[in-house]
């Protein structure tokens, strides 16, 4: 039984970095990732599937988890994920990631054209 949740875990997590597009150590660090792009009740959800991850590793603290809980919650992200366009994010990241270059190009290019006019390299 414990197996089977730590199992199901592992799935949301692989699920949250295919189509979420975030990157992270554990289920933690990419649910810190992605709290924008789950939604709220969902996101506080998933925080409880990182506390039954931690108690799933100490044998003691598995026996009081509510699996059926769990399981549930497991079943919950899973739909949700799997409704999201497998390279919606990963879209989005690279859209924003063009941006930002044309904006520092920009910036670059009033910066040169400021010090020319300053130094008055452009005079007739």
């Amino acid at each position: 039984m414990h197996r089977d949740l730590a199992n199901r875990i592992d799935a949301v997590e692989t699920l949250l970095a295919e189509r979420l597009h975030v990157r992270g150590g554990g289920l933690g660090a990419k649910l810190r990732a992605g709290r924008r792009r789950l939604p709220r009740r969902l996101g506080r959800q998933a925080q409880e599937l990182v506390h039954a991850r931690a108690m799933l590793d100490a044998p003691g603290a598995a026996s009081k988890l509510d699996a059926h809980r769990i399981g549930a919650i497991c079943a919950r992200l899973e739909d949700y994920l799997r409704s999201i366009p497998a390279g919606k994010y990963a879209r989005r990241d690279r859209s924003a990631l063009l941006g930002l270059a044309a904006w520092r190009v920009l910036v670059l290019l009033v910066a040169i054209g400021a010090l020319l006019v300053w130094v008055g390299l452009p005079s007739d």
